[in-house]
């Protein structure tokens, strides 16, 4: 079976008001997602799926920049799904930027439509770990947020360089000159920048599970990139890849 896209028609009025929920013993086991969005029915939607996976705490959502901000401070969620623009506020890309200097250990996914628009090479730049795009089915929602929530992860950067690349976002500039990458990492840079997971870039270059994630670790060191989603932004600034 093949999921469906969640709309705002899942959102039944029962199921938004479980989004927000009273704190219990249970539900403190459950991952907290704080939603930010200014459309008030895309947070609604998304917040019915992730509580209809049984395994989220779904926090009040908020719908401007300055809000998502007061409403980490205070609540410090697991997870953070933030749209990037959201007129005629502070944008989704500042926000990201003011959570992360919260909290450098913030986890946070960008939120963004149908046709990937400006903004999302900032806001990863900022510090968030992917994209979730809004038309996406239930269940690659819940997968995603579900990935992004334990951490990085090279799965969470399948698609990401294209959806860079059709927002037609300025890339920001990088912090240094390109630096020289041996062939070996090039090629590591490249399996990252196509979302291979770490088992599988092990499987294909013949070397420990442990040995790839070294390798990777220092490929974000000589990059200058605090996490695997900005390796990416930073593999698009250097052309050490292109989307094809």
């Amino acid at each position: 079976m093949t999921s469906r896209p969640y709309t705002v028609s899942d959102a039944t009025p029962a199921t938004a008001q479980s989004t927000s929920k009273v704190m219990t013993s249970e539900s403190t086991d459950r991952t907290s997602v704080l939603v930010v969005d200014d459309d008030s029915w895309t947070t609604r939607a998304v917040g019915a799926a992730l509580t209809d996976a049984g395994s989220f705490r779904v926090l009040d959502p908020v719908h401007s920049g300055e809000e998502a901000i007061a409403a980490f401070d205070a609540e410090r969620p697991d997870l953070v799904l933030m749209d990037v623009n959201m007129p005629p506020g502070m944008s989704g890309v500042d926000a990201t930027a003011a959570i992360i200097d919260l909290d450098p250990e913030a986890r946070v996914v960008l939120l963004t439509t149908v046709s990937p628009g400006p903004g999302l090479a900032r806001g990863l730049e900022a510090g968030a770990l992917a994209v979730l795009n809004k038309a996406a089915g239930e269940r690659e929602l819940v997968s995603i947020v579900r990935a992004a929530s334990a951490g990085e992860s090279p799965e969470l950067l399948k698609g990401l360089a294209e959806d860079i690349a059709i927002s037609g976002d300025h890339l920001p500039d990088a912090p240094s000159a390109a630096p020289q990458l041996t062939a070996r990492e090039m090629e590591l840079l490249t399996l990252l920048c196509q979302g291979h997971g770490y088992e599988e870039i092990a499987a294909a270059q013949s070397v420990a599970l442990s040995t790839v994630k070294s390798h990777a670790r220092n490929l974000r060191i000589k990059l200058g990139a605090r996490n695997l989603a900005q390796l990416v932004v930073r593999a698009l600034q250097f052309k050490f890849f292109s989307p094809e």
